[in-house]
C-alpha cells in the first residue's frame, strides 16, 4: 500500500512554485499525494523565516498537527530549517530538510523541467532563479538560498511551452531575486531578452512578473512594459521612503531613483499598477524618517503597500540594533496601511466605466471573480457558466462596499469568451 503524503506552504510564490514540484516528484517516487487535511501518513511542511510571524505560524500548525494527529510523521523543510543552523531550537518533527535536502528526499536536485501550476490552476508560476547576493542588513535570505543562479534558458522555455501546452494562458515569472536572472550568465539584460521569447508564443495571453527590485529594472526591461501581453502591474519593494534608512538597510538606490524608474515605466504604460513591499519600525527610524515614507508613498501613488513591522533576524547586523517599542511600531503600520487602503480606493475609481479583461479563477455564491492585467480582483455576476481560466471583457461599475478590495463589474455579454 502506497503512502499517503500532505504538503503544508509557508512564504512567498516561490516556495508555492516549489511545493507544487516537490508534489510531483512525490508522485513520480510513488508516493500517494492527498489535499492537506485528509489522512495522511507524512505532513510536509515547506517553510518560511523572512519573519518571526513565519516562524510562529509553522510552530502553531506543528503544535496543531501533533496534538490532533499524533501518529502522522511530519517534515519541516525550507527555510525555517536553514534559519536552525543559525539559532537552533528543539521542534516537535521527525524530520528536518534544508533547502537542499528537501530535493534529495524525493531523489532530486530540483533542476528538473517540470510543468507546474499554483493555487487556483488559473495561471502558472515559473521560478527561473534563485538565490541573492545584496545583503540587506535586516534579511537573512541570501544565507537560507545561497547565491544568485538562474535556470538556463532552454529549460525556462520548455516549461513555459508544456504549460502552455496543458492550457494555462498567464504565466507568472519568480524568483528570490528574479530581475538578477541572468546576472550569473553575464547578461545584465537576460530577463527582457527572456521576455522577448515568451511574447511569440501563440498560446500565451499574459506574462507576469511577481516581483522585482528597483536596481534591476533595466531600459530594456520598461520598453518592453507596454506590450500587450505584459501585464500592467510591477510590484517594486521599496522598504522605506526616506535615504537615511535605506542607506541603513543596505539598499542600493535612493527614493529619486525610484521616483524617475517609477516615472519611466508610467511613461510608457500610464495606467500601470504600481505595488510595493514597505517595512516599519526598522530601528534607529525617526518619525522624521517614518514621515518620509508615508510622504514618499502617497506621492508615488502605489495601487497597494504591503505593510511589514520590522523583525529581528538573528546574525544579520539590524539584529544587533535596539528595537523600537512596539507601540510605536503598531502605529506606524496602520497609519500605513490605512494609506494603502485610500491609495487602492483611487486608483480602482480610475476604471469605473471601463472595460477590463479578467481571468476568471472562481465561482463564489453568485459571483464569479478573478483578476485583470493590472491586478484589481474583479467580481461580477453572469447566469451562464464560465469556465475557469477563461478570459472575459468586464465592465467596472463600482468599489465593492462590504469586500476589501474588489471592484464590482458586469460581463460585457457580446464579447465574453475572448479566449
Amino acid at each position: 500500500m502506497r503512502k499517503r503524503i500532505a504538503f503544508y506552504t509557508f512564504g512567498c510564490k516561490v516556495n508555492q512554485y516549489e511545493t507544487e514540484k516537490l508534489r510531483q516528484l512525490a508522485l513520480k517516487e510513488g508516493w500517494e499525494v492527498v489535499p492537506f487535511g485528509e489522512k495522511a501518513d507524512v505532513l510536509f511542511i515547506n517553510s518560511c523565516a523572512v519573519t518571526h510571524v513565519a516562524e510562529r505560524k509553522a510552530r502553531r500548525l506543528i503544535n496543531f498537527i501533533r496534538h490532533h494527529y499524533p501518529n502522522i510523521k511530519i517534515i519541516l523543510a525550507g527555510c525555517y530549517p536553514e534559519k536552525l543552523k543559525i539559532c537552533p531550537s528543539s521542534l516537535n518533527v521527525n524530520l528536518v530538510l534544508d533547502n537542499k535536502e528537501k530535493w534529495e528526499f524525493f531523489n532530486s536536485n530540483g533542476e528538473e523541467s517540470l510543468p507546474v501550476a499554483v493555487g487556483d490552476r488559473t495561471r502558472a508560476v515559473v521560478k527561473i532563479q534563485d538565490g541573492c547576493n545584496q545583503f540587506c542588513t535586516y534579511c537573512l535570505v541570501p544565507y537560507f538560498r545561497g547565491r544568485e543562479r538562474s535556470k538556463p534558458l532552454h529549460v525556462v522555455l520548455e516549461e513555459i511551452n508544456n504549460l502552455l501546452n496543458l492550457g494555462y494562458k498567464e504565466i507568472v515569472l519568480t524568483g528570490i531575486r528574479l530581475g538578477a536572472y541572468g546576472h550569473d550568465f553575464g547578461n545584465k539584460d537576460a530577463l527582457a531578452e527572456l521576455l522577448e521569447r515568451i511574447f511569440v508564443f501563440p498560446q500565451l495571453k499574459r506574462v507576469r512578473l511577481s516581483s522585482i527590485e528597483l536596481i534591476d529594472i533595466t531600459d530594456r526591461l520598461i520598453e518592453l512594459s507596454n506590450y500587450f501581453k505584459f501585464c500592467r502591474h510591477w510590484h517594486i519593494p521599496l522598504q522605506s521612503g526616506d535615504d537615511d534608512i535605506l542607506r541603513k538597510m543596505n539598499r542600493k538606490y535612493t527614493i529619486y531613483d525610484f521616483q524617475q524608474v517609477v516615472e519611466k515605466i508610467r511613461e510608457k504604460v500610464p495606467e500601470v499598477a504600481i505595488t510595493t513591499d514597505i517595512i516599519v519600525g526598522y530601528p534607529q527610524e525617526t518619525e522624521e524618517n517614518f514621515e518620509n515614507t508615508y510622504y514618499f508613498a502617497s506621492q508615488i501613488k502605489f495601487m497597494k503597500i504591503h505593510v511589514f513591522p520590522f523583525s529581528p533576524r538573528p546574525g544579520t547586523p539590524a539584529a544587533k540594533l535596539k528595537p523600537l517599542p512596539s507601540n510605536v511600531v503598531e502605529e506606524r503600520k496602520e497609519k500605513l496601511i490605512s494609506l494603502s487602503s485610500q491609495l487602492w480606493k483611487d486608483y480602482a475609481k480610475k476604471f469605473i466605466g471601463k472595460d477590463l479583461e479578467v481571468l476568471v479563477e472562481e465561482k463564489e455564491g453568485e459571483y464569479y471573480k478573478g483578476t485583470s492585467d493590472n491586478y484589481l480582483k474583479v467580481a461580477f455576476k453572469n447566469t451562464d457558466d464560465i469556465q475557469k481560466g477563461s478570459f472575459v471583457k468586464v465592465k467596472i461599475k463600482d468599489i465593492d462596499k462590504e469586500e476589501n478590495n474588489i471592484v464590482l463589474g458586469e460581463l460585457v455579454k457580446e464579447e465574453s469568451k475572448i479566449r
